[in-house]
């Protein structure tokens, strides 16, 4: 029995006492914090560096995807055919349009009013009158 007591006693001496227990607890909780906070900030550099590089090939695309002036065309041979009543300034306005929206490829060739037909007279008439 006395054995037993002896045996007993010789496994509490070897468990370490609390402030030791809480000493290594707190000291691994702050050394896990301070890994973490080394970890957190190397991702932080790291996503940076990834940011800088995607807006310098960014800001180099929209340098090379800037619009090129437009190359003039030669001057057109003949006038376009323009409808009495339409003034040239109209004219003018209108080509430009067309050389802007198509980048140079389509000329003015041609300009009359676009006229309604009965039916189409009749249902701007019947829209628009009063109940």
């Amino acid at each position: 029995m006395n054995a037993v007591l002896l045996a007993a006693g010789a496994a509490q001496a070897a468990e370490p006492s609390v402030l030791v227990v809480a000493g290594i607890g707190m000291s691994l909780v702050f050394l896990v914090l301070i890994l973490l906070t080394y970890i957190i900030a190397f991702q932080g550099k790291l996503f940076d560096a990834l940011n800088a590089k995607k807006q310098k090939a960014a800001s180099e695309a929209a340098v090379k995807s800037q619009p090129q002036p437009v190359q003039l065309q030669e001057p057109m041979e003949a006038p376009p055919v323009v409808e009495d009543g339409i003034s040239e300034e109209i004219v003018a306005v209108i080509a430009a349009a067309v050389a802007a929206a198509s980048g140079g490829k389509y000329t003015l060739r041609a300009v009359k009013r676009a006229g309604r037909s009965s039916w189409g007279a009749a249902g701007v008439k019947s829209g628009t009158e009063p109940f």
